[in-house]
């Protein structure tokens, strides 16, 4: 996320190009420092659907609790862990699409 930060910074989006920070009185007369809020760019929101979508690809620790508890197949599960992870990051892609597509409009 910070790599795609600074690729906004260097595309020249105002909310990207300066660090700056103000400073907010809070309890008891006490200043901290508070950071401008931003918007997340395009790229940062599709980076993070797709990490969010996708499973684990071989679930190591499904196999090893379905042998601890003594499952006669218990790798049996590797196919529809797959086949989850396929269709989530299809799902994922294909609402991006969607949302670059409205925002285009």
């Amino acid at each position: 996320m910070e790599e795609l930060a600074k690729l906004e910074a260097e595309r020249g989006n105002p909310e990207y190009l300066s660090e700056k920070t103000g400073l907010k009185r809070g309890h008891q007369g006490v200043e901290t420092p508070v950071s401008r809020k931003r918007s997340a760019s395009r790229e940062m929101c599709v980076f993070l659907i797709l990490n969010i979508s996708s499973l684990q690809l071989i679930p190591v620790n499904m196999i090893a609790y379905r042998s601890q508890y003594g499952s006669v197949h218990p790798a049996v599960i590797i196919a529809p862990a797959i086949l989850a992870t396929a269709i989530s990051t299809v799902a994922g892609i294909l609402f991006c699409k969607m949302m670059d597509r409205k925002r285009r409009v």
